[in-house]
């Protein structure tokens, strides 16, 4: 009675966690308890799982009454007896191990993510003298990280086609050019399908003004990345990177993701507090 008590708590705690039917997607499967002499069945279907009284099992979880009850009372995570230390044993697909894992998952993280231009994380992609700080955009950084969000870093587009120090600068133009940097924003792009797909929030995109690539609002020397002109004075408009990212989102019909921007900070520049605060109100909608 008792271990049947504790397999009843494992399932109703698995099948009201609001993100089990993103867990169990296509995935149709008998899981088999085997806790001290007693089974017990559960059939993966329709996102939930549901209690049968038997079968040939696909899956099968072996484990004493004990592990299982600090499992309950929250002293051991499901997926560190089943991964870390062999409490628990299994039989069948490490795929439908982490499957069970991951329907079980019990820690601090938000689920809520931002995905930012490469060198607010890394400047040593930025051109020379273009970066106020030793290493990240260290107040922009911590104010992400205060947030709660996960941050994800995009490939930096100029980096990938151009090169670290750019010495492909000019080489490649119009629209070949232009191609490549789509290249770049598909990785982009099909990440936040991915998070989408299992229910994150996808806060936004965190572009850089006035760059030539990642600008949003506001871009510099778009012309003489694309070798049409050498002028290089700021007009009001998107980087080339953000163009062809905005056409990808809309194209897949994530229209609705937002692209907003804050401005890169120099050395010398005034102004990271107002950044900083803009950046807080972007984040809280």
């Amino acid at each position: 009675m008792v271990v049947e008590k504790l397999v009843n708590t494992m399932l109703s705690r698995a099948n009201e966690n609001p993100l089990t039917s993103l867990r169990l997607k296509d995935w149709d499967q008998l899981v088999k308890w085997e806790v001290e002499g007693e089974d017990f069945y559960w059939l993966s279907k329709e996102g939930q799982f549901v209690p049968v009284d038997g079968g040939e099992a696909g899956f099968i979880l072996r484990c004493s009454a004990e592990t299982l009850q600090k499992i309950v009372d929250k002293k051991m995570p499901f997926f560190m007896a089943l991964w870390g230390t062999g409490d628990i044993q299994f039989e069948g697909g490490f795929g439908d191990a982490y499957r069970l894992g991951y329907v079980f998952l019990d820690d601090k993280r938000e689920r809520r993510v931002i995905f930012i231009s490469h060198c607010w994380l890394n400047i040593n992609t930025r051109f020379p003298q273009g970066a106020a700080f030793k290493g990240a955009n260290e107040p922009l950084v911590k104010t992400l990280l205060d947030s709660g969000l996960g941050i994800i870093q995009m490939p930096c587009p100029e980096y990938e086609v151009l090169g670290l120090e750019k010495y492909a600068y000019g080489d490649i133009i119009l629209e070949p050019l232009r191609g490549k940097f789509r290249e770049v924003a598909q990785v982009v792009v099909k990440q936040i399908k991915d998070y989408l797909a299992l229910g994150f929030d996808v806060v936004g995109i965190l572009g850089m003004n006035p760059s030539p690539s990642c600008g949003v609002n506001t871009t510099k020397g778009k012309g003489t990345m694309l070798g049409t002109n050498r002028d290089t004075a700021e007009e009001n408009d998107s980087g080339i990177f953000m163009d062809e990212l905005k056409k990808l989102l809309a194209e897949n019909g994530l229209s609705d993701i937002r692209i907003f921007a804050v401005r890169r900070l120099l050395i010398g520049e005034p102004g990271l507090e107002e950044r900083m605060a803009q950046l807080r109100e972007y984040i809280a909608g």
